[in-house]
């Protein structure tokens, strides 16, 4: 087991990889979920990603897999740094995953150059890795999964991209080349879209109910309508803002 981690944090550091898998954002009642999604038949041996906010800050970070994938459980919980830190591996096969402190979170230390500094700023740099026993097909990690889930101080637009320093997107199959796509998205209370046609305006929004008012600076008057695509004749009552309040 010693030598397949040593082996996969090698892959962080110097593996350079390029087949389509996409790495995106989807917001979930106001939280980022980082999700993957293999394409062709892609099997990626690890993310290391860079996420970040265009306001607010990112204050949590859940909802990953922990340790070894394995028929019945399969998932990216090899998280280098982490592991460095935080767990102990003896001379047994089991492993203590569940301790205190280990997650993805990369350590800025590491790599100061190279790294945003994680909770309770604008950025993270995330690294994920697999580890499977490859005689097990069970074992391998799916072609979609979720691989975490950030908490946001406030709705913001969330980006993500590869942490090149790291390896960006490996692949865990030899000579095999991957081109990552990474795609961005809205999360929390927003305006998404505003159209105009036929004399109405629609406006398409997410997270809560759809606020107006006659000034920029208020008052604020529910609309009662959180259904996400709101409708209204154009000039009906002449200059008008919108905004989005959350639950």
């Amino acid at each position: 087991m010693k030598k397949h981690l040593a082996q996969l944090i090698v892959f962080f550091l110097v593996a350079r990889a390029r087949a389509e898998v996409r790495v995106f954002v989807q917001d979930s009642n106001g939280v980022a979920c980082v999700e993957y999604e293999c394409t062709a038949g892609e099997l990626v041996r690890a993310f290391a990603l860079d996420v970040s906010v265009d306001q607010g800050q990112i204050i949590g970070i859940s909802g990953f897999f922990r340790g070894e994938s394995q028929a019945g459980a399969t998932g990216y919980g090899i998280f280098p740094a982490s592991l460095r830190d935080h767990i102990t591996i003896g001379a047994g096969t089991n492993v203590n995953w569940n301790v205190s402190g280990y997650t993805p979170l990369a350590a800025v230390g590491d790599l100061p150059g190279s790294t945003l500094p994680g909770l309770n700023s604008s950025g993270v740099t995330l690294e994920f890795g697999g580890l499977w026993d490859p005689s097990v097909p069970a074992a391998v990690p799916g072609p979609t999964g979720r691989l975490c889930e950030l908490v946001l101080s406030r709705g913001a637009t969330v980006s993500v991209a590869a942490n090149l320093s790291r390896g960006g997107v490996v692949s865990a199959i030899p000579g095999s080349l991957i081109t990552p796509v990474f795609t961005g998205g809205i999360v929390g209370p927003a305006i998404t879209r505003a159209t105009s046609a036929n004399g109405m305006m629609m406006i398409i929004f997410q997270g809560g109910e759809l606020q107006s008012a006659a000034s920029a600076d208020g008052p604020w008057s529910n609309t009662g309508d959180a259904s996400g695509t709101h409708t209204e004749p154009l000039g009906a009552t002449g200059l008008k803002f919108y905004r989005v309040r959350s639950p």
